[in-house]
């Protein structure tokens, strides 16, 4: 599965169309889906005219869409990769991923989708969807995120300890520990990770 191939723009009719109806687009059954990368743009541009708190109701009301089987998980991707608040990435991802029932093929496609996001640094707020995946105290997604731990820049260390803080688990930690080992262990230190690092599971 990858949501990036498409052979559709985005739909157009007469009038425009509202933004939940231009992501609810990417997520529709039985249907060519649209080009992510258009949506994203159009996604971008509304960014001015809808704040983090509209955007989290859009958000709610596409989780609501997915959880009643309307929508699949295909139009969270908008919200993992195009949007910028460290909450609505990290519910976006979980959910992309399969917070609630979905089948084994979709699962483990949406989570190799998910860490080449990362991989690539796609997502406007990659700290985020890092955390979100490593909250699924998944030991298979943590040895994949394990090999992409060196890509993380300082900004977003703080945004995975602050989110594995907030809900820590004996997995999380254990991986945040492994992590400032390795650090701690290289020629080439990085203090200031280390410090963040160290600070979190000292809390």
């Amino acid at each position: 599965m990858t949501t990036h191939a498409s052979s559709q723009p985005v739909p157009s009719t007469g009038a425009p169309q509202s933004l939940e109806t231009v992501i609810a687009a990417t997520g529709r059954r039985h249907r060519v889906q649209p080009d992510l990368t258009a949506v994203l743009v159009r996604y971008w541009r509304e960014l001015p005219r809808h704040d983090a708190e509209a955007r989290r109701a859009i958000f709610a009301a596409i989780r609501a869409r997915v959880r009643s089987g309307e929508l699949t998980e295909r139009a969270f991707a908008a919200f993992v990769l195009g949007d910028g608040e460290e909450d609505i990435v990290c519910a976006a991802t979980a959910e992309y991923v399969g917070r609630h029932p979905v089948s084994v093929e979709w699962r483990q496609a949406a989570i190799d989708d998910a860490l080449l996001w990362i991989r690539r640094g796609l997502p406007l707020n990659r700290g985020a969807a890092f955390a979100a995946l490593l909250g699924m105290n998944d030991e298979a997604i943590n040895a994949a995120l394990a090999s992409l731990r060196l890509l993380l820049g300082h900004a977003e260390i703080e945004t995975i300890c602050r989110q594995t803080g907030a809900k820590p688990s004996r997995a999380s930690r254990d991986f945040l520990a492994d992590w400032l080992q390795l650090l701690t262990a290289s020629e080439t230190r990085d203090p200031v990770a280390e410090q963040l690092l160290a600070r979190t599971l000292q809390a």
